[in-house]
C-alpha cells in the first residue's frame, strides 16, 4: 500500500491534465505548486504553535495531544511501511 497510493494519485493527476497544454499547463502547474505551498506553510505554522504551546497545557490537554500525537504517527506508519 504505501507510496503506491500517492503514485497512483499523481497518475490520475497526469491523466486528467494531460490535454492542457502550452501555458494552460504551465499555468496549472503554478496554481498547483501555489496551493501545495500554502498548504505546507499552515501546517508549519499550526505545528509551531502547538510546540511552543506543549509547555502552558494542563495534564489533560498534554494527554490529549500525546494520544493525537500516537495517532498521527500510527497512520503514517501505515502509509510508508
Amino acid at each position: 500500500m504505501g507510496l503506491e497510493v500517492f503514485y497512483e494519485i499523481g497518475q490520475a493527476l497526469s491523466e486528467t491534465f494531460s490535454a492542457v497544454k502550452g501555458v494552460g499547463a504551465a499555468l496549472v502547474i503554478a496554481g498547483v505548486a501555489i496551493l501545495l505551498i500554502i498548504g505546507v506553510s499552515i501546517g508549519l505554522y499550526a505545528l509551531i504553535r502547538l510546540i511552543k504551546r506543549i509547555p502552558y497545557m494542563t495534564v489533560w490537554e498534554f494527554i490529549k495531544f500525546t494520544v493525537v500525537f500516537a495517532l498521527a504517527l500510527i497512520v503514517v506508519g501505515i502509509v510508508l511501511p
